[in-house]
């Protein structure tokens, strides 16, 4: 034998290694590739709330309307996105503690204007609106994803999606519907609808925010809010504190609760068991309407401002008397009998 026919020979099982060798990395490149794709398609498996953001969705099981009001970039609107993808889905985590639908929902998402909603809760939900590509690597999976509706309105803005719900297991499959608004186009677009929730991410004038919650009323419904608190002390903000966090003072108090309880008009969406308010007291609906606090607020305005932003420094007490924490700049929880508020 030659000596090139013999390192012809002894090549081939080198080359025949090398072959497998480069079969595999492609095998596992394509394994690498199909599992990133799964987690773009489905970061709602992926999501894991921080302490902040799961006591806001495990006060759910028990209050019907919410408020996250934070910082910006602190994800609100990420937190809010998740809980809606979960009511959409029918997809529950195991660690999950709050609000839970059996049946399929009908949801609306609503910000500021029509771009706001398109670039804040549409992109959290669904994905980026310029690139349609990418559309289901929002907090939806694009598995459930079934049928979008496009709007009339800011380019790549949606009207609607409709949404698997269930499906697993013994669970029928069936279909929720969301829909995308906005508060620019005024109160009577939100008019007729039967919802199971509304969000409401950026704070809403608050006749918007009584016709969302109104929505609500026929299926025991859920309202979300999620934004910075750039309005101070607004009517919406007003309805999710108490009278102690609001007042500047007990003399303050006192007088506000006489007032209240003697001429106070009650707002239409009050709960029937409210009654009448005790000093510290839960509002219940009507704290941010009454003319005794609308002149407290014209006359203390400044002060007001202050503490709507920085948090008191005491124990705060629930309307029955309980402790809840004491506060912290910053770490700062609210329960009242029908709103629970995070600042």
């Amino acid at each position: 034998m030659t000596r090139s026919a013999a390192a012809s020979v002894a090549s081939k099982p080198s080359s025949g290694r090398l072959a497998t060798s480069l079969k595999t990395r492609r095998h596992y490149l394509a394994l690498l590739q199909e599992l990133d794709r799964r987690r773009r398609t489905n970061q709602l498996a992926a999501y894991r709330p921080y302490p902040r953001q799961a006591q806001f969705h495990a006060a759910g099981a028990q209050n019907r309307e919410r408020l996250f009001m934070a910082g910006n970039q602190l994800g609100k609107t990420r937190a809010g996105g998740a809980e809606w993808a979960m009511h959409l889905t029918g997809r529950y985590p195991a660690w999950w503690q709050g609000k839970t639908f059996d049946a399929a929902v009908r949801l609306w998402a609503a910000g500021v204007t029509g771009e706001g909603t398109r670039d804040n809760p549409q992109r959290v939900l669904v994905g980026p609106p310029q690139q349609q590509a990418a559309w289901g690597t929002g907090m939806i999976p694009a598995d459930a994803i079934r049928q979008t509706t496009m709007g009339r309105g800011a380019p790549g803005a949606l009207d609607s999606i409709v949404v698997r719900w269930g499906g697993g297991g013994d669970v029928q499959a069936d279909e929720s519907v969301l829909s995308f608004k906005s508060y620019e186009k005024g109160r009577e677009k939100w008019q007729g609808e039967t919802l199971h929730g509304v969000w409401f991410d950026e704070e809403p004038p608050l006749d918007i925010y009584s016709e969302g919650l109104t929505r609500t009323n026929a299926t025991g419904g859920i309202t979300m809010v999620t934004f910075t608190p750039l309005l101070g002390m607004s009517d919406v903000v007003l309805r999710f504190l108490t009278a102690q966090e609001v007042l500047p003072s007990p003399l303050w108090g006192e007088q506000l609760v006489r007032e209240a309880n003697s001429s106070c008009q009650w707002h239409d969406e009050r709960p029937a068991n409210a009654g009448t308010l005790r000093s510290g007291g839960d509002p219940a609906g009507w704290i941010g309407h009454h003319p005794a606090l609308r002149r407290l607020r014209a006359f203390e305005a400044r002060k007001a401002k202050q503490l709507a932003f920085r948090p008191p420094r005491g124990p705060l007490l629930t309307p029955q008397g309980e402790k809840v924490r004491t506060a912290t700049p910053g770490a700062n929880i609210v329960r009242g009998q029908h709103h629970t508020t995070l600042l």
